[in-house]
This record gives C-alpha cells, structure tokens and sequence, in this order.
C-alpha cells in the first residue's frame, strides 16, 4: 500500500487484515498444538488468550486509524512504533501461553494428571532417571506414568511434601516411565463409562453418543479422570490395550 495515497481507512482495513491473519496463526498454534481439543478449557487458557488476541488484534488497526494523515513526515516511524508495540504484546502473550502449556499427562495411581510446563523446572528436570525425561516436549501432550516409588522412606517423605503443598508424584520426574510401562494397571484402575451418567446428569445424550461412536467402530472403551487446572475431564481408554483413545470434557467424578 502506498502511504501518500492512501487514506486513513484504507490503512486501517489493511493494519486489521494483517493483524486477523497473525491471529489466527498463532490461534492455530495455541489451539491445534500447545492446547489441542478439551486441554484449552482443562487449563483454563481458552478465554484469557482470546481476550488478549482480541484486544492486541483490534487496538493496533485503531490506533492507526487515529495516528495516520499522509502528510506527517513521521507516519512511517508512528506505524512502525505501532507495529512493533502489537507484536511485542503478541509474543508476551504467546511466551506467557507457551511456558504454562501442559507438557504432560501422567498415569498416577488411578487417574491421569496435566503437568504444565512450568511445573517443571530445569533442577527438577535434571533428576529425571531416564533422559527422555529430562527435556519438555515442544509440541502437543506426551502421556506417560510416574511410578511410586519402592523404597517405604521415600514413599512417605514424597506423601509428606506433597500434603505441604510441595510437587507431588505427578510433578516428580525422577519417577517418570513410558506410559506403557503402567498400561495394565491403567486398564485394571479404568471405569466402566456407563458410570460417567453419574456424573454428568445434565449431558446424558453426549455420554450415550460417546459410548455409541465407540460401538459403531466395535471398539470397547473404559475411562479414566483426569485432573486438569481448572476443569477436571475423562480420558477415554481402549479397554483391550490401555491406549488413550481422547480426552472427553466430560467430569469423571
């Protein structure tokens, strides 16, 4: 766009149109990647993020609106100020989502627990035994299981740190083992999902239709709870294997 014939509106049109486009890339990558289907809403990230897109997205193509006349000698240095505060709030807000995103949901016990990245620090990471472990994942979820462990000390010295507010299993690395290592007690530990009605008395329908899709494909399932930040939900288990099917937001209790 050429500045000297441009006018204010037609500047501002153009401001809103890269800015929706930046927008919905980095909604993509929050929503596809980082926080994929139900984890948004379990993490409570889903209103915040949108707010603070909404807000970056409308107020840099509004302050064009008011800042651009043709004629200042300065425009190309305002615009640029005003481009360059949009994006610096972009990448705040995408740094913040991105250090609190889950890393990990982990077989604990009975039930499965989001671990956020942020949970995790470098030190804790670094006692992980296995070196799979000893690094977050990037992109998407990985599901693993922690295992308690042997030693009847360190049970109770981990049962005491935790009912001090301190990290428990779920946030301990150095107990991390692959998923599959903890897959049959999973598949033990699972409920029947006949048993979610229970507890979503309002969304019946959505329960029947979950447990239908699954017997159109002849897949038997059995579920697990999940415990999210804000909002608990159910994973769904193929009952044969152990292996994670989804995440239903659906609440397991």
């Amino acid at each position: 766009m050429e500045l000297k014939s441009a006018n204010r509106w037609k500047a501002f049109g153009c401001h809103l149109l890269i800015s929706a486009s930046i927008a919905l890339l980095s909604t993509m990558l929050v929503f596809l990647v980082w926080y994929a289907g139900p984890l948004a809403t379990a993490s409570g990230v889903k209103y915040i993020f949108l707010l603070l897109l909404f807000v970056d997205v409308c107020l840099g193509p509004i302050i064009t609106l008011v800042v651009f006349n043709p004629k200042k000698k300065e425009l190309k240095r305002d615009l640029a100020i005003v481009a360059l505060i949009q994006l610096g709030a972009l990448l705040y807000g995408l740094h913040t989502v991105f250090i609190a995103r889950p890393a990990y949901m982990v077989f604990n016990v009975d039930r499965f627990d989001l671990v956020y990245a942020n949970d995790l620090t470098k030190e804790k990471l670094q006692r992980a035994a296995k070196p799979e472990f000893q690094s977050l994942p990037w992109f998407g979820v990985k599901t693993i299981a922690a295992q308690s462990p042997q030693n009847a000390k360190e049970r109770e010295e981990l049962l005491f740190n935790a009912l001090a507010g301190g990290a428990d299993l779920p946030q301990r690395p150095e107990y991390y083992v692959e998923y599959t290592a903890e897959r049959a007690n999973a598949i033990r530990r699972a409920h029947p999902c006949e048993e979610l009605k229970r507890f979503n008395k309002d969304r019946i329908p959505v329960v029947e239709n979950l447990m239908a899709q699954y017997a159109e494909k002849k897949t038997d399932i059995k579920c697990l709870p999940l415990k999210g930040k804000v909002r608990d939900m159910t994973v769904i288990l193929e009952q044969n294997t152990g292996n994670v099917l989804e995440i239903a937001d659906l609440r397991p209790w």
